[in-house]
């Protein structure tokens, strides 16, 4: 697997932020949330049949969840379709190692959010990096925030 450098996305955006190697905790999750808050349009394109266009810049995020009801939700598919996406479209991860773990607590303040705690292996040059961040997906607007 080739490793990319944690300024990629930078150098790719208009954004001209120096961003070093000792921050790369900082780059990574914001890029997370930029890929997760990106719409995948895979339901509307219909690619199911076609994989190497879901794999590719064309199913780039999230598929849009805005004003799904958590009730009809599948909490475990979901984690699994978040891992998926982070697998395929973020390569300084080991794809192997990422985990996506739903909480479920019914005392938790996020009303209108469903939280998931992301674990994964980092592939940065030098020594290895742990990744534990968490989520909140929220559902009444479809939007993902690294909290």
């Amino acid at each position: 697997m080739t490793i990319s450098a944690p300024i990629l996305f930078d150098k790719l955006s208009l954004r001209h932020e120096h961003v070093r190697l000792p921050h790369w905790r900082e780059v990574l999750l914001r890029d997370i949330e930029c890929l997760l808050n990106d719409s995948a349009h895979s339901a509307a394109l219909k690619l199911r049949h076609h994989p190497h266009c879901e794999t590719s810049v064309v199913n780039f995020g999230l598929p849009s969840l805005s004003q799904q009801v958590p009730i009809n939700t599948d909490l475990m598919e979901l984690a699994r379709h978040i891992q998926r996406i982070i697998a395929t479209f973020e390569p300084r991860l080991d794809p192997r190692s990422i985990k996506v773990v739903p909480l479920i607590d019914k005392d938790h303040t996020w009303v209108l959010a469903i939280l998931f705690d992301i674990h994964a292996r980092c592939n940065l040059p030098g020594e290895e990096h742990l990744m534990n961040l968490r989520i909140a997906l929220d559902y009444s607007y479809g939007m993902v925030r690294v909290i």
